[in-house]
């Protein structure tokens, strides 16, 4: 029979002895002369993709004058629920943030942030350059970061952080609570390589490094297929 080459995309929580290679990012645990290690969450945003889905974005968001901040809301996780006062504060960090520069922030909730959290920012944030995405309209991600100059997302969401880092725009990590463990780990690396910064009430003068990891992975899954 032909040949068959399998290659896991993260942890495999097995062996990765099983498989001919695995990808996995930095924070996942697996480690062995066939894994390839990433800084982030693989992930298949790219300018064109972004491009394409730039339709989805309301046509009144589109109107906006800059700057155009993309907030991207993620919610409980394993490691913690949003509790009242973590999204209290997130609300005035997002006010505080909107208020000096003087942006208009549109508020992208992923599927694991609660009714509730959604609702209490919503209250918190001013209704007059605030946008928030609702149930009946299109998905306006991902072709919202086409619309974006900057994105903030918040800490809980490893995939989300990759997603808008591979945009080059400044990316700017919004904190529920002090993250520890992997996922700290994994902001400590994107921040230390300019993909991303902490959310502080100014937005970042410094130019972002676009996160594009396809060419490492291509050149060392192709070279490992040649061995």
């Amino acid at each position: 029979g032909a040949d068959m080459t399998t290659i896991h995309l993260q942890d495999p929580r097995l062996d990765p002895t099983y498989f001919d290679m695995v990808i996995v990012p930095h924070h996942d645990r697996a480690r062995g002369d066939n894994v390839i290690v990433t800084k982030a969450a693989l992930n298949r945003i790219n300018e064109s993709y972004i491009a394409a889905s730039a339709d989805s974005v309301p046509q009144d968001w589109s109107k906006t004058a800059s700057p155009r901040v993309a907030v991207l809301i993620g919610g409980d996780n394993r490691r913690y629920k949003i509790s009242n006062d973590m999204a209290m504060q997130m609300g005035e960090q997002l006010t505080a943030f909107a208020a000096a520069n003087d942006a208009h922030l549109f508020l992208v909730p992923s599927r694991r942030c609660p009714d509730l959290v959604l609702h209490q920012l919503t209250s918190a944030l001013p209704s007059k350059n605030c946008y928030f995405a609702t149930n009946d309209q299109p998905n306006p991600y991902p072709g919202l970061l086409a619309m974006a100059d900057a994105v903030i997302v918040t800490s809980d969401s490893v995939n989300m952080a990759s997603e808008a880092a591979s945009t080059g725009k400044p990316v700017l990590i919004a904190y529920w609570r002090a993250e520890t463990g992997r996922i700290a780990e994994f902001h400590n690396i994107m921040q230390a390589d300019k993909h991303t910064a902490p959310l502080t009430k100014m937005l970042a003068a410094e130019p972002f490094v676009p996160l594009d990891e396809s060419d490492m992975v291509r050149q060392q899954v192709s070279a490992r297929l040649t061995n």
